[in-house]
């Protein structure tokens, strides 16, 4: 598309709606009441949205920088002493403006504006209105055309004039945290609603994103090329639809070519009603996970679905269960067998993947031990948790100076994990003996990922009460390559508190997050 097509759908008129908005909605915090003092308990003052100047009817002196209301126009206004500097008084905002497009009426378009209101020169305040972002939804494609902020316009008889230094991005993207002054953000709904009547965008639920402060441009960029995202999210997939506005990983569970629902999705009318009648949400890993399984002809129920959820998401998992493939004779045994040790203790085993994992760990200390894993008891213990203990008390790991040095030299990497919350901290393990020591109270068997340990592929740590500092209460490994957390766990293997699961969600949030989420809208 040429900039010239591109730009004809658009108005470059500024017009008296949007202007109000910008007054009244994005810009409501900028209003301003200046006061001088007249005696020794008279001031006056002067309002930038009424322009009234009037005598200020109060008990006392107003102070700089309280906040008040003007009694002529009842604002909500920010008390400024007129003998005081304006030097930094400009306030700044992204507003995202919706129109019809100007070429074709099945069609919409929406601006990002860079406005703000400069109080430096002039005390009413001088508005600037520039837009530095358009883009174009269409039916199959959205497009998107950019330029710095820093760029000036000028504002003649109601129509933006500005200097050149527009450029088509590659693929439509949000504002929102790319310029300091979008920190603030509004997106005009009654716009947006007048823009979409009429058109196929009225049908697409942008409401759900609306209601989760979503710049809605990032929504409408995936609905323009896809949109049979309209039925996933009446069908309740929202999760699905989610993480494809954000570009977040599918684990190829959408098809995106289908020509219809039970295409698109890979299911069946009765797996899909199955699910309906689970109860169960739908996320991205949760559809692949049983999209794997039936490729592999095996059936099974959305409940045991979920239990294994994050199976595709990785190969942490996946090789986990590729190396149980080698030992039991099918996949049906592997979950049947994994499912029972759930039912026989929940406590400790809340989902199929938790035993994948301790399983595993168990058959691999049996290896170690020289226990001949081939005979069925061995490989199918009827309590694992009791056999795990087993063998984990049996692995007695000798003091290792070279695996202790390792330990020592990965300290100096591992310090950005220290990390404190609400009472609770977490910290690396020092040494080979916190281990052992930690796998003994805890009675789990944390001992045995000593050397995985050294070798820098994951990283132990543990959680402690800040008053308890020297005593064991949850441990934690930590995928290295993934950045992500594959177990933890308390006394006997028990799964995290509510506590400690706030605590490591928040930890997760400040020290695994792999990049800063885009600001949202402010509400």
């Amino acid at each position: 598309m040429k900039e010239s097509e591109f730009k004809a759908h658009f108005s470059l008129e500024i017009s008296s709606e949007l202007k109000k908005y910008i007054i009244d909605d994005a810009l409501y915090y900028s209003r301003y009441f200046y006061v001088k003092r007249m005696t020794s308990s008279l001031q006056r003052g002067y309002c930038t949205h009424c322009k009234s100047n009037h005598l200020v009817k109060s008990d006392r002196l107003l102070k700089h920088n309280e906040t008040w209301k003007c009694e002529k126009c009842q604002s909500q206004v920010l008390v400024k002493s007129i003998g005081r500097g304006r030097g930094k008084m400009i306030d700044r905002a992204y507003v995202v403006w919706y129109e019809k497009s100007l070429v074709d009426s099945q069609t919409i378009t929406a601006t990002g504006y860079n406005v703000s209101m400069d109080y430096r020169e002039d005390m009413n305040g001088i508005t600037s209105i520039v837009p530095i972002a358009r883009y174009l939804f269409e039916n199959g494609k959205a497009t998107m055309m950019h330029r710095s902020p820093y760029i000036s316009g000028t504002l003649e008889n109601g129509t933006m004039k500005y200097e050149s230094g527009w450029m088509f991005a590659r693929k439509p993207y949000t504002m929102i945290g790319k310029n300091s002054f979008t920190s603030h953000s509004e997106q005009s709904v009654e716009s947006l609603r007048k823009a979409v009547e009429g058109t196929p965008f009225i049908y697409s639920e942008w409401e759900y994103f609306y209601n989760e402060n979503l710049d809605l441009v990032k929504y409408f960029s995936v609905f323009s090329k896809y949109p049979f995202v309209e039925y996933l999210m009446k069908m309740g997939m929202t999760r699905i639809v989610k993480a494809m506005v954000d570009n977040w990983n599918l684990y190829r569970s959408i098809n995106y070519r289908g020509k219809n629902m039970e295409k698109i999705l890979g299911l069946t009318k009765k797996e899909i009603k199955d699910w309906k009648d689970s109860g169960i949400e739908m996320t991205p890993a949760l559809l692949s996970t049983f999209k794997w399984f039936k490729r592999r002809k095996v059936t099974i129920t959305w409940e045991t679905a979920k239990s294994c959820e994050s199976l595709t998401t990785g190969t942490y998992y996946m090789e986990r269960f590729a190396y149980l493939q080698k030992h039991v004779s099918s996949n049906e045994q592997i979950l049947r067998y994994a499912a029972n040790q759930v039912k026989k203790d929940p406590k400790r085993h809340s989902t199929i993947l938790n035993v994948i994992i301790s399983w595993t760990d168990y058959l691999n200390e049996c290896n170690e031990l020289g226990i001949d894993i081939t005979k069925k008891n061995t490989l199918l213990p009827n309590n694992l948790h009791k056999a795990h203990q087993k063998t984990s008390r049996s692995i007695q790991l000798k003091k290792d100076e070279i695996v202790n040095q390792k330990i020592e030299k990965l300290q100096p990497k591992l310090k950005k994990y220290n990390f404190e919350h609400k009472g609770l901290f977490i910290r690396p393990a020092l040494s080979t003996n916190e281990l052992f020591e930690e796998g003994k109270i805890l009675s789990h068997c944390v001992g045995g990922y000593a050397k995985r340990y050294s070798e820098g592929d994951i990283a132990i740590l543990f959680i402690r009460m800040k008053d308890q500092p020297d005593t064991p209460f949850y441990t934690v490994e930590i995928d290295l390559k993934a950045k992500r957390i594959t177990q933890c766990r308390g006394f006997k293997n028990e799964d995290p508190t509510e506590e400690v699961e706030s605590f490591v969600s928040k930890f997760k949030q400040v020290k695994l997050a792999k990049k800063q989420k885009e600001r949202k809208i402010a509400g």
